[in-house]
């Protein structure tokens, strides 16, 4: 049986990710109309018929369709927003992924890939912003560093998905398992940027037990008592496997599921996001229908824990993001990106993203495979 209320979720580019996201939502009861939108390919139509299934055995969305529009179309996308007026947006389309990464060229500083990423959120953004669009936007291209960069034009997607969250389910996991409690007993905060989710999992970073590491903040408690810091970051710390290549997208699509349940839903619920209005880097939030608010620890400052994302997020490769959105490389990212693609990243401020992203594509497109 179908779900005949509920919410509009609109979930664009149905790619390995946006895909995995769109079939975990059509399971939703709180979602009444869920909708796909990007190129007509077959593949999408595909799963959008097997996502209608899914929905009609999991009493979840009464709809679930799919729109055809190019992302890369403001006018085309201002259009589709005015015509489906979407209570949740999750932004899952992207010029860059980082398992297209060609083997030769994954030596590269995440961030390096950060205007391919940023280019069609934007566009969308602006079309957001041209409709008036009251939809929530949950951006899932790298958002940590995204978000910074479009808060400079007061486009910042509303919130991001991954990253932060995976490590707090982490955590929550091995703390509820030490201390012998259920989950529900444990409440994990963190402030934590993307490029320090290699302390959490092998997939990313097996090595971690330099000193010159991503810094992050976390308060864990076990029924409102404090987790010693040493167990915390032990527990972080310890060796946790996941799916290889994409399969582990299926995690980062249920960490989206979990924030689209919260978007809509009335009650605040406790999560950990990346960059909530644009803030650079992930922090502790409480969710509902009314919004996104910080939830920071006792004692941490917003100031402190933007100054931890933005120090962190040097090993990403990005030195700063500027307050006109300009992105800043580490000379270490430069002469990567000058060795690898051959070409001379710096500075990229907005009125060249444009260009910057058809040279990084051209750069790609040559690397052998």
């Amino acid at each position: 049986m179908s779900n005949s209320g509920g919410a509009t979720v609109l979930v664009a580019g149905l790619g390995d990710l946006g895909g995995r996201t769109f079939e975990l939502l059509s399971g939703q009861p709180r979602i009444g109309r869920l909708l796909g939108c990007g190129s007509a390919r077959a593949s999408s139509r595909s799963l959008v018929a097997q996502s209608a299934l899914i929905a009609e055995t999991l009493s979840g969305p009464a709809h679930v369709g799919h729109v055809e529009v190019d992302l890369a179309d403001g006018s085309a996308v201002a259009s589709m927003l005015r015509r489906i007026q979407p209570d949740v947006t999750v932004f899952a389309a992207s010029r860059h992924s980082w398992w297209r990464t060609p083997p030769t060229a994954r030596g590269l500083p995440y961030g390096v890939w950060l205007p391919m990423q940023l280019s069609l959120i934007r566009t969308f953004m602006q079309a957001h912003r041209e409709v008036g669009s009251a939809s929530r936007v949950v951006a899932l291209a790298h958002p940590d560093a995204a978000g910074p960069v479009l808060a400079a034009e007061g486009l910042a997607p509303h919130v991001g998905a991954g990253n932060v969250a995976e490590v707090a389910a982490k955590v929550r996991l091995l703390v509820a398992t030490q201390y012998a409690c259920d989950r529900d007993a444990v409440s994990v905060r963190l402030v934590m940027h993307h490029a320090a989710e290699r302390l959490a999992f092998a997939l990313f970073d097996t090595d971690t037990t330099g000193t010159d590491l991503p810094p992050y903040l976390a308060r864990v408690t076990v029924r409102g008592q404090p987790v010693p810091v040493e167990d915390i970051d032990r527990l972080l710390r310890e060796p946790y496997h996941l799916s290889a290549g994409t399969g582990s997208h299926q995690l980062t699509a249920a960490t989206v599921a979990g924030l689209v349940h919260a978007l809509i839903g009335d009650q605040p619920e406790r999560l950990n996001v990346p960059s909530p209005a644009g803030l650079p880097g992930g922090y502790p939030v409480t969710v509902s229908r009314s919004g996104v608010e910080l939830d920071l620890p006792s004692g941490v400052s917003l100031s402190e824990a933007v100054e931890v994302n933005e120090r962190a997020a040097v090993f990403d490769g990005i030195a700063r993001v500027d307050s006109a959105g300009t992105i800043h490389y580490t000379e270490s990212a430069t002469e990567a990106a000058r060795e690898l693609l051959g070409l001379t990243l710096t500075d990229v401020p907005l009125n060249r993203l444009a260009a910057v992203v058809e040279d990084l594509a051209a750069a790609v497109s040559v690397i052998p495979r």
